[in-house]
């Protein structure tokens, strides 16, 4: 499936159900561990090598590493916090900053919405969507609507950083998961 889905972006609030979000506990790719730095490097000689048409970093302090080893990132997401806890980890100066509302435990049509469109956009670089709320499964928005190729790294808790290179398999399991999602058809604001 391709994220040209008429499903996606939703149009209604996906509300994740506790035994769907034990599902992507999971990491959804490799699975670099180690010390932060060098699982960093790793991940930075993976872009490099694979040359990703996008690269897109979801949370907080995986985007702080990256930047600070000046890997390739075209889009930062994150949320301002860590493990649900306030940081100011992530340092956004000089990029361009897009904000926009997920819930935790959900994706909003808002968020994927706004993700979706900065990923089809040629060229884009150097920007970071600043979540309002919790950033954490719009790594399955990502996959969704990323260019097959796209690689993106996230945060495992306690594990280290996950690198996903995003193909239609990926895609396709990304689509499954949100099969199971609850739709929230209830008007929003």
């Amino acid at each position: 499936m391709r994220s040209e889905s008429p499903k996606w972006p939703p149009k209604h609030k996906l509300i994740f159900p506790e035994s769907v979000k034990k599902l992507l506990k999971e990491p959804a790719g490799k699975l670099i561990s180690g010390d932060p730095d060098q699982v960093i490097e790793e991940v930075k000689r993976l872009i490099e090598a694979d040359n990703p048409p996008l690269v897109i970093a979801v949370g907080d302090y995986t985007s702080a590493k990256l930047r600070e080893h000046a890997a390739r990132v075209n889009i930062y997401v994150v949320d301002g916090k860590i493990e649900r806890r306030p940081s100011a980890v992530f340092d956004a100066t000089g990029l361009r900053m897009i904000e926009c509302v997920n819930e935790p435990g959900t994706i909003s049509p808002e968020a994927a919405s706004r993700l979706h469109e900065l990923l089809a956009r040629p060229g884009i670089r150097d920007v970071v969507l600043l979540v309002r709320g919790e950033e954490d499964l719009l790594t399955l928005a990502a996959i969704i609507s990323a260019p097959e190729g796209s690689a993106i790294i996230y945060g495992q808790p306690g594990a280290g950083s996950v690198y996903v290179k995003v193909d239609k398999n990926m895609k396709k399991r990304a689509l499954e998961i949100l099969e199971l999602a609850e739709s929230s058809a209830s008007s929003e604001g």
